[in-house]
């Protein structure tokens, strides 16, 4: 069964901008005083400069939801966003676990991990699926008359 390339990459875009959404919304919650823990890594910090590094990062994240929701609007022309966004999923867990695996741990860290990692492998199928199924123009003869 052959799916079309433009409905996937614009569903992928879609669950990118919700999950991303969903995430923005958390961080603005513990910005704003939440006692809940962050769901990319279970991780529930305290104080001043934690907020206001979760409010940075949500308004990061609420950018990137909105990019991801122009990237569904166009899905096969802005489909190298899904690269960009893939790459930086599978960064943030290598980063993770080199820089903050000994703080970071448990059930959360793990969701997260398994979470980032399968977003970012079904975003780079959708992907690479995409210039599979997309069908190449036809090619353009010119032919050229003799004087």
């Amino acid at each position: 069964m052959k799916f079309d390339s433009a409905s996937i990459l614009k569903l992928m875009f879609i669950v990118g901008a919700v999950v991303d959404g969903v995430i923005a919304i958390t961080w603005f919650l513990i910005a704003s005083g939440a006692d809940i823990p962050n769901i990319l890594n279970g991780y529930t910090g305290t104080g001043p400069d934690y907020r206001l590094a979760m409010f940075v990062a949500a308004m990061f994240m609420t950018g990137w939801t909105i990019l991801l929701v122009w990237g569904a609007i166009r899905p096969v022309e802005r489909r190298d966003l899904l690269l960009i966004t893939s790459v930086m999923l599978l960064l943030s867990v290598i980063i993770e676990f080199t820089v903050y695996g000994d703080m970071l741990g448990g059930n959360g860290f793990v969701f997260g991990v398994t979470k980032r990692v399968a977003l970012s492998t079904v975003a780079l199928a959708v992907y690479f699926y995409s210039f599979a199924s997309v069908k190449s123009p036809p090619d353009i003869q010119i032919k050229l008359r003799s004087p």
